[in-house]
């Protein structure tokens, strides 16, 4: 018994010395704990041999190409499995007695129809219940298979298993062709395979809150089978006194699930006393699970003056954008990259927990802090677990990243979830000097702020080698874990005066390759790109120094000068006109097809045939003679005809002279 007492009396005296400290103070109240059974839809997820089952609707594929399926063939087999969906369930209640109504999307496919018998059996735990689809129902074209289970009541206990297996006999076809079946499908948002159920999904249990300072924090346990995704793979959060919390809460992982901790800072004009907070959970689509809890606030002195930390390593799963920028420029020689890489929300409060608890021998074995431990003795006493992050512990990150491209690469894959090639453009063992800043933003305490990483670094790559290379491709690594909600990508790549970037290929992203005389650019700009989108965007320069921005544009105004100078010596004697116009028209469309950075070729291609095209052209292009009769016909001296009115030109000089009217064949006689 003494053993049992004695953290009862550590915690209570623990209690008492925060409140001694704190200028605000929560009266202790018994945690409030829920839910008991609630109504929601588990999916259907995986493949049919080893499926899963999940309450998370975003884990649906939103492509219905992506679709699992099982085909049914004609069959002599008595009984056919279409497949087996199961999860460990990880809380404790009871469940009430319920009617769980299965549905499953399936395709007749090579018949009118068939009828066919379906039975689907539930298992949990040690129970099993079993329902049917009814008496030889006839299926056609396409639809969704019900089947009712009735479960009747019992205790589920963590570490459970709840498993679904589908079964389907006496497949009777209506005018079968030779390739007749039904398929099933799930696992995506088009086919929603589900079962609704009336069981324990969540235990939620809002623990007492604790202040410092002008802030209070509310912690929140959510314990189920699902570990931290029930809280990352819904939507949720808290209202104190009705009105909402934005600040994003810390999310940390504790055994059987995860601890949300919401911030909450306490209005100026609050006196305290009993503080409503009101927690929602939307693990689905039509499910809200609803909890609220009093917490008695006791205002004080105001006298806190440092932050506050979670006791665990947070999660780097609850929400982050990335702000990613990378400038490069090349010589034909070097490539040098400035990349900048800006994070927030859980990400970044995963990194400042981490600087401070460098040399931490609580962390867990998979986390990557524990990589930092050989540096422990290089940051002061003072400076751990302070509840900031020191110039110390950042030296030491900033140390360990630049001493090996090993460790580079470990921190951006194993901790940032990055892959640094495809950032960098090539293996980071190929880089020379390299510097690594790290900008914490306008405060050094735990939150959710921004966190800047800059990388300063250049590799040698020679115009010569006429090798394709990789400005920027897919660089968020894939993962179960959805660390990344948002992400922006700027990219730039510059040439010089006289290299080339040659030919641009792009997978899956818009690009911009433009030639400025002095320079060439080629940009990407994208807002907001798809986590999951593979693509690339790479160069080839050719190593020929024509095909420079420079040289480039002054073979091609060398080339249009030429076809100018021939159509002049062409057309001495003829009109010059349409050989120029063609000439210049074509010479607009080389600056067009130049400016917008397509292969200089093209350019070259575009800029020669208006020396070729300047020969026909000339050769048909009227005499100067002719052209000034023409001009005298239209504006010489002219008489109206008495008989008809028709004007006609009179052409000579002659006097008197005589004419004939065109139209009434009158002959008229002109005397002066």
């Amino acid at each position: 018994m003494p053993s049992k007492r004695r953290p009862s009396a550590l915690a209570l005296v623990a209690l008492l010395l925060a409140m001694s400290m704190s200028p605000y103070a929560a009266v202790a109240q018994d945690d409030v704990t829920c839910c008991n059974s609630t109504d929601f839809d588990l999916f259907l997820m995986g493949e049919a041999d080893d499926g899963a089952l999940t309450p998370f609707d975003e884990d649906l594929e939103s492509d219905e190409s992506d679709s699992q399926s099982t085909l049914v063939t004609p069959s002599i087999l008595s009984e056919i499995k279409i497949g087996s969906w199961g999860v460990v369930w990880g809380t404790e209640g009871a469940y009430q007695n319920s009617t769980w109504e299965f549905s499953i999307p399936y395709e007749v496919e090579g018949a009118v129809g068939v009828t066919i018998n379906s039975t689907l059996e539930i298992r949990i735990g040690g129970s099993f219940y079993d329902g049917d689809g009814g008496v030889d129902p006839y299926l056609t074209g396409s639809g969704m298979l019900q089947i009712s289970v009735e479960v009747g009541s019992g205790q589920v206990n963590d570490g459970d298993l709840l498993e679904l297996t589908l079964t389907v006999r006496s497949l009777l076809f209506s005018q079968p062709g030779d390739d007749a079946g039904i398929r099933f499908l799930w696992g995506s948002e088009a086919n929603d395979a589900h079962i609704s159920v009336r069981f324990p999904l969540v235990d939620i249990e809002m623990k007492d809150a604790s202040v410092l300072g002008r802030l209070v924090y509310f912690p929140i346990v959510l314990k189920s089978g699902f570990d931290d995704r029930m809280w990352t793979g819904s939507t949720g959060g808290i209202s104190v006194q009705s009105a909402e919390v934005s600040q994003m809460p810390i999310a940390t992982g504790v055994e059987g699930g995860v601890e949300v901790t919401f911030v909450w800072e306490v209005p100026e004009n609050s006196e305290g006393g009993n503080i409503r907070v009101d927690f929602q959970l939307k693990p689905q689509s039509g499910l809200q699970i609803d909890t609220t809890r009093t917490h008695d606030i006791i205002i004080g002195e105001d006298t806190g003056n440092t932050g506050w930390y979670p006791a665990n390593e947070p999660l780097r799963t609850g929400g982050s954008s990335l702000d990613m920028e990378i400038e490069a420029k090349w010589n034909g020689y070097v490539v040098d990259r400035e990349v900048m890489i800006k994070f927030d929300g859980s990400m970044s409060q995963w990194m400042r927990w981490g600087l401070d608890n460098i040399g931490n021998q609580s962390l867990s074995s998979n986390s990557w802090w524990r990589n930092l431990n050989s540096y422990a003795d290089s940051v002061p006493s003072a400076d751990k677990h302070n509840g900031r992050v020191d110039d110390s512990e950042l030296l030491a990150l900033q140390g360990h990243l630049t001493g090996s491209a090993t460790n580079l690469r470990s921190f951006m894959s194993n901790g940032l979830s990055l892959e640094i090639e495809a950032i960098l453009g090539v293996n980071p063992i190929e880089l020379g000097p390299t510097e690594i800043t790290i900008d914490m933003g306008g405060t050094r305490a735990f939150s959710a702020d921004a966190v800047t990483i800059f990388i300063d670094t250049s590799y040698s790559y020679d115009s010569m080698e006429a090798e394709r290379q990789v400005l920027v491709e897919s660089f968020v690594r894939s993962s179960p874990d959805d660390y990344w909600t948002e992400i922006e990508l700027t990219a730039e790549l510059r040439s010089t005066l006289l290299e080339d970037l040659g030919a641009v290929a792009a997978d899956d992203i818009e690009y911009k390759h433009r030639r400025w005389i002095i320079l060439e650019v080629l940009t990407i700009d994208e807002p907001e790109l798809d986590p999951e989108l593979d693509f690339r965007v790479e160069f080839q320069p050719s190593g020929f120094a024509l095909y420079s921005v420079l040289y480039g544009a002054m073979m091609s105004v060398l080339f249009l000068s030429g076809g100018i100078g021939i159509a002049m010596a062409l057309t001495k004697r003829r009109s010059s006109a349409p050989a120029v116009v063609t000439v210049v028209a074509l010479g607009c469309l080389a600056l067009v097809i130049y400016v917008l950075g397509m292969p200089m070729p093209i350019v070259f291609g575009v800029s020669i045939s208006s020396i070729l095209l300047v020969f026909p052209v000339a050769l048909v292009s009227p005499k100067t003679e002719t052209i000034q009769r023409i001009g005298r016909r239209s504006t010489g001296p002219y008489i109206d005809c008495p008989a008809c009115s028709t004007r006609v030109p009179i052409e000579s000089e002659v006097r008197p002279l005589r004419v004939e009217c065109p139209s009434c064949k009158s002959m008229l006689r002109v005397e002066e």
